[in-house]
């Protein structure tokens, strides 16, 4: 009973220093007259779930781009995948909104060196509005290197309509990126039996191919 009574003491500062932190960086933040980047990376890594998805909408409306910053950014990115939650047999994910909200802000500063990262996120992501914000990010990045994966994405969805949001924010990954291995997997979305606007933007991506 005494060792019970130890661990659940034990559990219960833990929350509460966990809580005081949180609490202390976000009212450090509310203190500060010129919140600067540095500031808000701070709020990204030791913040509220709340307070996080503010730190990565200030990060990109600052137009912060050091490597400080894409590291954040990736933390924000991979924030509930490592330890996901699982209720009647399915994945429930708290932190989807924050890692498409990185996401974006990724595809914004648009650095080559995060696509593994976002390689990683679309292919293993367990929610379709975060693997779409990620194919989009991925297509403004622009590097021949992502048509192969944004393909295999297409090739493995669902042409029922689940995934249909995935499928077009792929489509419009591969015209923003205009590489001719596109070209094939457009045409065959434009054969396919898909929705029409999904064809309409195949057939916009295959005006970007570039020869």
């Amino acid at each position: 009973m005494k060792k019970i009574l130890l661990i659940l003491f034990v559990f219960t500062l833990f929350c509460l220093s966990t809580v005081y932190a949180q609490e202390s960086v976000e009212q450090y933040l509310l203190n500060l007259q010129e919140p600067k980047a540095e500031d808000y990376v701070k709020l990204l890594y030791e913040g509220s779930h709340e307070s996080k998805l503010i730190a990565v909408a200030k990060l990109q409306e600052m137009g912060a781009k050091d490597q400080e910053v894409i590291d954040a950014l990736v933390f924000g990115l991979q924030q509930g995948t490592l330890f996901v939650k699982r209720e009647a047999g399915r994945v429930i994910n708290d932190y989807w909104d924050l890692r498409a909200a990185s996401a974006n802000a990724l595809g914004s500063i648009a650095d080559p060196s995060t696509l593994p990262h976002l390689h990683v996120a679309l292919r293993y992501d367990h929610d379709i509005h975060v693997k779409s914000s990620v194919a989009t990010a991925i297509g403004k990045i622009g590097q021949s290197e992502s048509v192969s994966e944004l393909t295999r994405v297409i090739e493995i969805s669902s042409t029922s309509g689940s995934d249909d949001i995935l499928i077009k924010a792929c489509v419009v990954a591969l015209g923003e990126i205009g590489d001719k291995e596109g070209f094939v997997p457009l045409v065959e979305i434009m054969r396919g039996k898909y929705r029409r606007d999904i064809k309409l933007a195949a057939r916009e991506s295959l005006k970007k191919i570039h020869w």
